[in-house]
């Protein structure tokens, strides 16, 4: 079996260190993710902290490490490289990549911080026939492909409605220009990424935002109601601030629902009431997932691998990325100007 060459740029939490976390299902990385799958082999590692650097070379038995990627790019002869560094390093990191001539890019979400750099990232990887996936992982994961077997099925009905939160505690100061925004941009990019998946093309969107700290600063709290091109309407929050963590879809069809998120998943279909009669109502039935659950991050870089090998598009692919960027960004934006309504695709490439 060809074993891929891999080199992986930014060796924190989504890189390899919450393989460290014992409550986490296993591999949760990137690192951890090529390690388990057959086909593929850590030869470096690059990170600007020298201590990161030292816990990647004895957790994962690698030699090469580096602090500057370039460096990596230019010396080592890679096949793949996974970009887990912060949003704002994405774009050049990705274009660099490609330009060195790597096959397979694995790109942390979301994918960068404006639409024009992602517009960039994708110009670049066509121009160098390069592969760029998304880790919006729970594309990979067997509970979600199950909810849209089911959804295509026709298991629920039409779709009419889908509510989604992610949500968590306040933020800190941070500023706007360097990290893109609070939760609904970095945890939010799933919820954006799962309603295309599920719902289609959006059309348009109408925002709502609380940032406590002014508007130079990442918000608090963000609204989004999204109205899609097959009619489906949506609503989201990102932050809240609330005192826990909470991620979860909840999909209404005309005969059934389903509510899928962290370590939930149900799925009600509408039979006669047991309360009221002459009445419909939802009853709780189960979620019908047989067999072994396949890893997400594994199958994400099994979908990069039969990317490259079979010249075909990732179900995770960089445009897949941008759009769902671009409608966090238009509910940014519809807030800003008060709540008006923004059709999509935004004019002008506007972040």
């Amino acid at each position: 079996m060809k074993k891929y060459r891999v080199g992986i740029i930014g060796c924190g939490r989504i890189g390899s260190l919450l393989e460290d976390d014992p409550l986490r299902g296993k591999p949760c990385t990137h690192a951890g993710a090529y390690d388990k799958h057959p086909a593929t082999e850590i030869v470096a590692g690059c990170d600007i902290d020298k201590k990161r650097l030292r816990a990647f070379k004895k957790r994962w038995k690698v030699k090469s490490l580096y602090e500057d990627y370039r460096e990596m790019l230019a010396k080592e002869d890679l096949d793949f490289v996974s970009i887990a560094a912060w949003t704002d390093l994405h774009c050049r990191m990705v274009i660099d990549s490609a330009k060195s001539g790597i096959k397979g890019i694995y790109c942390e979400k979301p994918i960068s911080l404006t639409l024009k750099e992602a517009d960039s990232m994708l110009r670049f990887c066509r121009k160098y026939n390069t592969k760029l996936i998304i880790n919006h992982e729970r594309r990979w994961d067997t509970f979600y492909l199950k909810a849209k077997e089911l959804i295509e099925k026709g298991d629920i009905g039409e779709i009419r409605t889908i509510v989604g939160n992610a949500l968590s505690d306040k933020p800190g100061k941070v500023k706007r220009d360097s990290f893109g925004g609070g939760a609904l941009f970095h945890d939010g990019t799933h919820l954006t990424d799962l309603l295309r998946f599920f719902a289609g093309e959006a059309k348009w969107v109408i925002g709502y935002e609380e940032r406590s700290y002014g508007k130079k600063y990442i918000e608090d709290t963000a609204f989004g109601m999204i109205h899609f091109k097959n009619g489906i309407h949506a609503a989201i929050e990102g932050g809240g601030v609330r005192k826990y963590f909470n991620f979860e879809l909840d999909i209404q069809g005309s005969d059934g629902r389903i509510l899928i998120g962290n370590d939930i998943r149900e799925l009600y279909r509408a039979k006669t009431s047991k309360r009221f009669t002459g009445f419909t109502e939802l009853e709780k039935v189960d979620f019908p997932v047989t067999g072994k659950r396949d890893n997400p991050y594994v199958a994400g870089v099994h979908d990069l691998i039969n990317a490259v090998e079979n010249g075909k598009e990732s179900s995770s692919n960089g445009t897949d990325g941008r759009k769902a960027l671009e409608i966090i960004m238009a509910i940014y934006k519809s807030a800003e100007l008060g709540g008006i309504k923004v059709t999509l695709p935004l004019r002008g490439g506007q972040n």
